[in-house]
């Protein structure tokens, strides 16, 4: 009798190992510090819009990735 408790409990055991893994295999990988880049001008993806990737616009100031800003200005008529 007793050869077939231990035998239940290691059955057990190396299920709870199985179903483990393959909880912890179905999480989401976030790549957090992944910046597709060209010089000083770069793109940190964040996520998906459908097929379109969706991220942050950075520049490279001192070696650092800092967010980028877009600025509108206004065309005087003059000008032109």
């Amino acid at each position: 009798m007793a050869r077939r408790v231990r035998l239940s409990v290691f059955v057990v055991w190396v299920l709870s190992l199985v179903i483990t893994g393959i909880l912890a295999s179905a999480q989401t990988r976030r790549e957090t510090a992944a910046v597709i880049s060209g010089g000083d001008i770069g793109f940190r993806p964040d996520g998906w819009n459908g097929k379109a990737r969706t991220g942050t616009w950075i520049v490279r100031i001192n070696g650092e990735w800092v967010d980028a800003q877009g600025s509108v200005k206004a065309v005087s008529a003059t000008t032109r």
